[in-house]
This record gives C-alpha cells, sequence and structure tokens, in this order.
C-alpha cells in the first residue's frame, strides 16, 4: 500500500506534460489553450481513489468504533486508514479481492511510472563468503552498456566500486 501511495504522488508530476519549448508562431495557427492533462494518468489516479474508498466504506459500514473512520476521503488519507485495517481485511471474506485489485493497481500505476524493462546477465559466483548464489548484472533493456547493479540470487548487492574487482577475476576464471 505504500508502494501505490508514493506511485500515487509522483503521478503528481505526470499530469501534465513538460511544457512544449518556444517555437515560433506561424499566423494563423492556434496555440494550446489551458491546461493539457495526461487522461492515462487522471483516470488511473481516480481509480485508485475510487478503490479506496469503496474498501474504506466497507471498514465503516461493516466496524464498529471510532478509530474506524478515516479522516479526510483523500487518497493520501485512506493508505493509512487501511494499512492499519490490514489484520481486519486480511480476515474478511472479500481479503483477497482487496489485495488482488491493490496488486492490479500497483501494476498499472508501474506500467507508468516504475522502471522500464531490464536485461539481466549472469557474472559467476557470488563473492560473499559462503554464499553460492550466482551474480547478475542488470541493463535497462535501452542498450545502455553500464549495470544498474549487480546482486546475487540471495539478495547481496555489490557495490559499483568492486565491480572493477569482479571484472579482474572473471577475465583470471576466463584465463
Amino acid at each position: 500500500m505504500r508502494t501505490l501511495l508514493d506511485l500515487y504522488e509522483e503521478s503528481d508530476l505526470a499530469l501534465a506534460p513538460a511544457p512544449p519549448r518556444l517555437r515560433e508562431r506561424v499566423s494563423g495557427s492556434r496555440g494550446v489553450v489551458g491546461i493539457v492533462l495526461d487522461e492515462r494518468t487522471v483516470a488511473l489516479r481516480a481509480r485508485l481513489s475510487e478503490v479506496l474508498g469503496l474498501w474504506a466504506r466497507l471498514v465503516v459500514d461493516e466496524r464498529d468504533g471510532s478509530g474506524h473512520r478515516p479522516v479526510e476521503r483523500g487518497v493520501g488519507a485512506l493508505v493509512p486508514f487501511l494499512r492499519r485495517q490490514l489484520p481486519w481485511l486480511a480476515g474478511h471474506p472479500a481479503g483477497v479481492d482487496f489485495d488482488e485489485e491493490l496488486m492490479e493497481l500497483r501494476a498499472e500505476f508501474g506500467a507508468i511510472f516504475g522502471p522500464g524493462p531490464v536485461r539481466r546477465f549472469p557474472l559467476g559466483t557470488c563473492v560473499e563468503p559462503d554464499c553460492a548464489g550466482t551474480l547478475h548484472g542488470v541493463l535497462p533493456a535501452a542498450g545502455d552498456r553500464v549495470p544498474s547493479h549487480v546482486s546475487c540470487d540471495a539478495g547481496h548487492a555489490l557495490p559499483p566500486r568492486r565491480w572493477l574487482l569482479l571484472a579482474d577475476r572473471m577475465r583470471r576464471d576466463a584465463a
């Protein structure tokens, strides 16, 4: 849920595209009047607000007590409210639907605002003692030749300052 809130807040910046560069105005042409909003972002934000509002309504309708009401209606208030209700929602018959809807929304937000596709490639065994994991480099699919990060299957991350040592080890192993 926290990731959804972060993505929602990030989407604020994507509502209006960057202003166009100055260009010569051709006589008789019309410029864009008013604010142009990204329709996909607007629709997704509205859907998230609606879904969270409906789940909050379920909690309010089915639970008793003053602590079971959101303070406000906005996404910024609904997310913390629903996070506090997670144990109750997990035991509710519709809890699976709640989880599925949030995962679907997260995937849709991630498709718009998340990282682009990546390409993984193996680099050999992990350099951490007693780890049998395989190190992988991760490259953006756009053709960048410098990995964005290097980590192993077990989760050990190799900081960039150690990448040259790894390259040297790979050269020695190949020779």
